[in-house]
């Protein structure tokens, strides 16, 4: 065997197919002209082509295999269809540098150069010639268009994935996804690419991994540019994908219709255990975003996303809280519970409900007490406690109990947190005086809902002195008797809007018929009301201000003169509105408006 003239010398990692078409090149061949050449039939293929090169040991080649040769090269576990074949893919800057092709230019998934950013050749950019490898390795078409001078530059998601298709050609490489990471060679790396680089089509996608003419450059630029895009802004860009299968098939509830295609990619093409973040975060989008219900026979799923999702059929439902599935299904219909509906493939209807906010609509009987219970508890009638409730003072949950009727139910922190801040504020003892239980004045006082509700929220303000024992209830409170009358009364009166003609009586000083005097002549403005069959007048405290702001005595202006009513009525020029010489009143009565400063500063001159 002749060694040949020219013998440019294999780089370690050249791809074997790559690598006799530039020795072919230097010799004036074609790669096969130059191997029917050179092999005889007599030796090794390995000893023809060191021969060739004058003896030089051969380095370890990379894929793709040379049909015909038959010498070992490094495949890193793809296959042959993850290989280019009729077409040449290449860097322009790296051919000026080295002129000979890179292993990594040969995977259909490599688009872009890592070294120096910009997309791969593939044609000329003039002519659009498919590059020869004589043209490749000089650097110019035969059109005369040096290819450095059209230079694309590649994006920030492209040039990672190259970094990382790259980097797998000589070991293992990290995929740092977040908090996440996957350790990965070539060969899954090229593989999770092929199956996810379509994910971005949502419910259009029907066959993951059959890609066709991946091997021109333009196809593969768009088809990996999906997968780059997905682990580039993960996992948003990923549950962005997964929203579009929820939104085009809102009323089905089965995960493997629903997800078809990307379900069989993650679960069964991508199996691996380093591929499992893909599994975690679409399990992980369903248990937000999922309506329907996850069980046992999704025996692919992690058994906590089962257990966490809070979306139950109604059967599970109904076993887990006793409630039957029939009244479950009629609350849902009714707008009671919030539900889930679907309509599977034979028209039969799914219903799903959140078992936790089932939890809250039906409560735990031990933390609930029904009225009898929390009246007993409070130490009060049953129609106090309504009252106490009306008012806000306990609070209740008046839910439905769909095996029976509606009730009340209160929460039995409620009732016994009420009862212990009443007993944090209560005194151990009261002064020596009559003391009176709030069960007898409630009984014999007339106290109503709100006058109730105003003392117990005083006395737990601690504004209001009283005794209760430690394990005593609301009818054992003891109070002063002349504290509680005294408050019961200055509530009242700050808290009734109306009174009758006695009590206006003695809010203003006068005689009962001295009022009933002003109400007929409209001086003082009152209500005429009908209770157990009479009429009673009652007056407003509003009309009560008002008087007091527009009229005064006679009596009331001579006090405050310091003078006798017969030398002030004699000295006064301002006509009276009311009087026994005006129109027979009992009393007199000025305009507050008509007694001006003046006139009674001489008044007091004078006197």
């Amino acid at each position: 065997m002749k060694p040949l003239p020219l013998r440019p010398l294999p780089v370690p990692s050249e791809a074997l197919s790559d690598y006799l078409e530039r020795l072919a090149n230097a010799n004036g061949y074609r790669a096969s002209e130059l191997w029917n050449i050179l092999d005889r039939g007599e030796y090794p293929h390995e000893q023809v082509l060191s021969g060739a090169l004058n003896g030089h040991i051969l380095p370890e080649f990379s894929g793709p295999t040379q049909q015909g040769i038959d010498i070992e090269v490094q495949l890193s576990g793809l296959r042959a269809a993850d290989f280019t074949r009729m077409r040449r893919r290449w860097c322009p800057l790296c051919i000026e540098n080295a002129a000979w092709l890179r292993p990594a230019w040969r995977l259909k998934v490599m688009t872009v150069c890592e070294m120096h950013r910009v997309q791969l050749l593939e044609t000329c950019p003039v002519c659009h010639r498919l590059g020869s490898i004589q043209a490749i390795l000089h650097g110019a078409c035969e059109c005369g268009a040096r290819y450095v001078q059209f230079i694309v530059p590649a994006t920030r998601k492209q040039i990672q994935l190259a970094e990382l298709l790259a980097g797998s050609l000589k070991d293992r490489v990290i995929l740092t996804l977040g908090n996440v990471t996957a350790i990965l060679t070539t060969q899954q790396l090229v593989r999770m690419i092929f199956y996810t680089a379509q994910l971005g089509k949502g419910p259009q996608l029907s066959r993951p991994g059959q890609l066709q003419n991946l091997e021109e450059l333009s196809v593969a630029l768009h088809l990996v540019d999906g997968a780059a895009t997905l682990i580039a802004d993960w996992p948003n860009a990923f549950w962005h994908c997964l929203e579009l299968y929820v939104e085009a098939s809102p009323a089905d509830a089965s995960v493997r219709r629903v997800f078809g295609a990307l379900y069989q990619v993650i679960y069964h093409h991508l199996h691996e255990p380093v591929f499992q973040f893909w599994r975690d975060a679409f399990e992980l989008f369903l248990l937000d975003h999922w309506r329907g219900e996850l069980c046992g026979r999704h025996r692919l799923f992690k058994e906590h996303t089962i257990q966490a999702h809070p979306n139950r059929g109604l059967a599970y439902v109904a076993r887990m809280t006793g409630v039957g599935s029939e009244t479950l299904k009629r609350m849902v219909h009714q707008d009671w519970l919030p539900g889930n509906r679907f309509t599977g493939p034979k028209k039969r209807e799914l219903i799903t409900v959140d078992s936790k906010l089932l939890a809250r609509l039906i409560p735990d009987p031990a933390d609930y007490l029904d009225m009898r219970s929390a009246a007993r508890v409070l130490g009060v009638k049953r129609t106090r406690l309504r009252e106490l409730v009306a008012t806000g003072v306990i609070l209740a949950d008046a839910k439905p109990d769909w095996r029976r009727s509606n009730q009340w139910n209160f929460r039995r922190s409620e009732v016994c947190g009420f009862l212990e801040q009443l007993r944090q504020v209560a005194l151990p003892n009261l002064p020596k005086a009559p003391t009176v239980p709030l069960n007898y004045a409630l009984r014999y006082w007339r106290v109503n809902a709100l006058e109730l509700a105003a003392l117990l929220r005083t006395a737990k303000q601690g504004e209001i002195p009283f005794t209760l024992p430690d394990q005593g209830l609301l009818r054992d409170i003891t109070f002063d008797e002349a504290g509680l009358r005294d408050w019961l009364a200055q509530h009242r009166a700050l808290s009734i809007d109306w009174v009758s003609v006695p009590a206006a009586a003695d809010l203003l000083c006068l005689k009962e018929q001295v009022v009933y005097e002003l109400v007929a002549k409209n001086m003082l403005i009152a209500d005429l009301v009908q209770k157990n069959g009479y009429s009673q007048k009652r007056i407003s405290r509003s009309s009560l201000e008002r008087f007091r702001g527009e009229y005064i005595t006679l009596v009331e202006l001579a006090n405050q003169q310091k003078m006798s009513v017969r030398s002030l009525l004699n000295r006064l020029n301002v006509t009276p509105v009311t009087g026994p010489k005006i129109d027979g009143g009992r009393q007199y009565f000025y305009r507050r408006d008509d007694l001006q400063g003046d006139i009674l500063s001489g008044i007091t001159t004078s006197s």
